[in-house]
């Protein structure tokens, strides 16, 4: 194995460009753990794990992990190497990509997100930087190193740190909560707006100020003159509650290119090779595309009329109902879908089956919040919901320091969730159920000399995958 050089070079790692003993070229990355002996040791285990599910992504977006290792106390990533660049490097070099290219680019970026969410991965870094393309101009999302680490967050980061770059990192994730599919699903639309643009949603600048754009929520804002559809879905995408992004599979409608009907981003003729224009030429450039487009379309679809009446002639004719615009839940002439406004769910249903004439079937629980004793039962309704359930644990007298708690989380089948443990805002364990398999947050006494009766938080939360279907959290044990 040879070092040929270096290729780049981030936040949470360098990746150099490798020559195998048999001559194949591959991208490594190296990422340092953090922790005590122990912590690195649990880190390790989850990793092999985890690794495994990455090698199985089989999708022509998605840059396939060839293996994951640790080299003393670093994370190595072995990966194809991609030698046409970044999505970032092709901006700077040549500026903002025309909305047809990012449409089309967005739709192979979904359909990979998509086939990682049904695996239960979450990337939680998506960005341009992390946008491939091969010798032949194909893209594919990279650097699912990050994902790698959604069952070791404490060991992989410092404590309560953001995961992700601060200028595509999802409001949620900027305040601290759990990445998720949705979180991903911003971060794409972030970076569509980025090639759209060149600039991140939340403007230049300090990371910090970006960090706090993103949390309070402030929506990013798309440029003048875009293409309706096109606003429309970036629009969804962008969206600072979670719970009103599509899903990635959804985020285009599922039309996922075949692999014969793959972008191409080729690289301009050397003579129109250009750094990236200023903000506002190229917003110029978007507006004057997007108006000769609009015009183009309505010249080819406006409706067909004739000056005479008689043989050979036909007027055109409306098909809509004067006076009434359809919506998402309503038709025209017909009542709202049960349990919406006609345009969106209410009362805090959701829409999980994507049958539109039956509204939003999937009805929220009940017990959220209530102490848990022993066992609950409960559903994850709408999208993005987190359950919060305070613990009571007793300290009981042991002749030994041999208290243990345990808590055990059953997910409905077809998803993945997760149950975290928390006293105050420190996270004391995670573990994540899939497909119906149990899993378990196992805690030991903190202390033997002293008291150590206390209330503790169980979070529940979505890795992948939707369900209206209850799952089972159960207690046992004390200190």
């Amino acid at each position: 194995m040879e070092v040929l050089r270096l290729l780049g070079r981030g936040g949470t790692g360098v990746v150099e460009l490798v020559r195998e003993d048999d001559g194949t070229l591959v991208a490594r990355k190296r990422i340092p753990l953090h922790g005590t002996a122990g912590d690195i040791d649990r880190a390790r285990a989850r990793i092999r794990r985890e690794a495994e599910i990455l090698r199985r992504l089989e999708h022509p977006g998605i840059v396939r992990l060839l293996r994951a290792d640790t080299v003393g106390d670093d994370l190595v990533l072995v990966m194809p190497y991609l030698p046409g660049g970044t999505l970032q490097e092709r901006i700077n070099s040549y500026g903002a990509l025309p909305p047809r290219d990012v449409a089309h680019l967005g739709q192979h970026l979904a359909g990979a997100l998509a086939a990682a969410h049904a695996a239960g991965v979450v990337h939680r870094d998506v960005k341009p930087a992390n946008v491939l393309f091969d010798d032949a101009g194909r893209p594919a999302l990279a650097d699912f190193g990050v994902a790698l680490s959604q069952d070791a967050t404490l060991v992989l980061t410092r404590e309560s740190a953001v995961v992700g770059t601060p200028g595509f990192v999802a409001p949620e994730v900027a305040r601290g909560e759990a990445a998720s599919p949705a979180s991903d699903v911003f971060a794409l639309g972030a970076t569509l707006l980025y090639a759209l643009t060149g600039l991140p949603p939340y403007g230049g600048g300090d990371p910090v100020l970006q960090i706090v754009r993103a949390a309070r929520g402030e929506a990013p804002v798309l440029p003048p003159g875009l293409p309706d559809e096109l606003a429309a879905r970036l629009g969804r995408m962008l969206s600072p509650d979670p719970a009103r992004r599509p899903a990635a599979a959804r985020a285009f409608d599922g039309e996922t290119p075949t692999v014969d009907d793959t972008l191409v981003v080729t690289d301009p003729p050397p003579a129109r090779r250009r750094r990236r224009r200023a903000p506002l030429v190229a917003a110029i450039a978007l507006a004057l595309i997007a108006a000769l487009a609009g015009a183009a379309a309505w010249w080819a679809d406006r409706p067909a009329t004739s000056s005479a009446s008689g043989p050979g002639t036909t007027a055109g004719t409306a098909t809509t109902t004067p006076g009434c615009t359809p919506l998402r839940y309503r038709p025209c002439g017909q009542p709202a879908a049960p349990f919406t406004d006609g345009e969106r769910c209410v009362d805090d249903h959701a829409d999980y089956d994507g049958n539109r004439p039956n509204g939003c079937e999937a009805a929220p629980d009940v017990v959220d919040g209530q102490p848990v004793v022993e066992r609950v039962e409960a559903n994850l309704v709408p999208a993005g919901d987190q359950d919060r359930y305070p613990l009571e644990v007793t300290d009981e007298f042991q002749l030994i320091c041999g208290g243990r708690l345990e808590v055990v989380l059953t997910s409905p089948k077809g998803v993945a969730q997760r149950i975290e443990v928390l006293s105050g805002d420190r996270v004391l364990g995670v573990a994540a159920s899939a497909d119906g398999l149990p899993a378990a947050v196992e805690l030991t006494e903190p202390s033997c000399g002293s008291d150590d009766s206390t209330t503790l938080t169980l979070r529940v939360s979505t890795v992948s995958g939707q369900s209206a279907e209850p799952y089972v959290l159960e207690t046992s044990g004390s200190w």
